[in-house]
């Protein structure tokens, strides 16, 4: 087992002003991420993984120094979590920590 920093959408709530000065409460959500612990065993796949769209990259802003890198993992097993986790860190330090297998 190795821990890695799963990302995840987190909400959170921001006040805005009207224009006549009153404040209201709005939710946005935003990326954050927390500790896990993942069973080699369990791995099928991993690669790179790069935010494209501006929604993405609106969430990321802020959270996440500028060239930080991401990967997606596809986990096996039957579970009530989605299959695919994206984590902090690169591809080449996941093939590093995994033990490389070039063909």
């Amino acid at each position: 087992m190795f821990r890695v920093s799963e990302l995840y959408e987190k909400q959170i709530k921001v006040y805005k002003e009207r224009t006549d000065g009153s404040e209201y409460a709005n939710f946005e959500t935003t990326y954050d991420t927390r500790e896990c612990l993942l069973n080699a065993d369990y791995i099928v796949s991993i690669h790179p993984h790069e935010f494209t769209s501006s929604m993405d990259l609106d969430k990321l802003e802020g959270s996440f120094p500028e060239g930080t890198k991401f990967s997606a993992f596809v986990l096996d097993g039957n579970s009530f979590r989605t299959s695919e986790i994206i984590v902090v860190g690169s591809f080449d330090r996941f093939c590093r920590l995994l033990g490389d297998s070039t063909p």
